[in-house]
C-alpha cells in the first residue's frame, strides 16, 4: 500500500491541519498523532501507508453488491427462522441458521455482518448457529448462494413466510448439486 498512497501537497496540507487538531482534542494521542503529522510535514511517502493502514481499499472494501449479498444473506435466514414450524426436523439441514462468514477467507464479509448487526444494530434478530460469533471456519458464501438462489424464487412477500415445501427447498440447496 505504502507505494499505492500518494497525496498532494494540498492533501498533505488538509492532514496536517487535521492531525494538530486531533493533538489538542487528545492529548494522551498526542506524540503518535505528531509522528504522523511529522511524516507528512514532511513528506515521508513510505510512511503514509503506516497512518491509513487500517482504511481498506481494493479488494478489502465491501462493494455495493457484496453489501446486498450479506443483507439479503440475512433477510433469508430471519424468513427461515420465521417459516420454521415446531417439531421440523433439522438433521438433513445443518444451514439452517445463520454460520457467519469464513474469517480466513470471506473476511469482509464476516466484518461487515458483525457490524451490521452490532453497530448498525440492523438483523439482530436472524438466528445464527452461534449467537455473536461471525466466524464459520470454512468458505459459505457458495453455499448461502445457492440457498438464496432458491429462495428467490418466490416473489417477496412469499418469501418472508414460507411454506413448509419452500422451506425444504431453500435448505436442501445448501447442499452441494453432487452430494445430493
Amino acid at each position: 500500500m505504502a507505494d499505492e498512497l500518494k497525496l498532494t501537497k494540498l492533501d498533505r496540507i488538509f492532514l496536517v491541519n487535521q492531525i494538530r487538531i486531533l493533538e489538542g482534542l487528545y492529548p494522551d494521542e498526542a506524540e503518535s498523532l505528531s509522528v504522523q503529522r511529522e511524516a507528512l510535514e514532511h513528506g515521508y511517502e513510505m510512511l503514509y501507508a503506516w497512518d491509513f493502514e487500517y482504511i481498506y481499499d481494493g479488494n478489502d472494501k465491501m462493494t455495493v453488491e457484496e453489501s446486498r449479498e450479506v443483507w439479503d444473506t440475512m433477510d433469508m435466514f430471519d424468513a427461515i427462522g420465521r417459516s420454521m414450524p415446531d417439531g421440523f426436523d433439522l438433521k438433513d439441514f445443518p444451514f439452517n441458521k445463520f454460520a457467519g462468514y469464513d474469517g480466513n477467507n470471506e473476511a469482509k464479509f464476516m466484518s461487515f455482518a458483525r457490524f451490521t448487526v452490532e453497530r448498525l444494530k440492523r438483523f439482530e434478530y436472524v438466528p445464527m448457529q452461534k449467537p455473536g460469533y461471525w466466524n464459520s471456519h470454512m468458505p459459505v458464501r457458495d453455499i448461502y448462494g445457492r440457498m438464496l438462489a432458491e429462495w428467490i424464487k418466490e416473489p417477496m412477500p412469499e418469501r418472508m413466510t414460507m411454506s413448509e415445501a419452500r422451506l425444504k427447498a431453500v435448505l436442501a440447496a445448501a447442499i452441494h448439486p453432487e452430494n445430493r
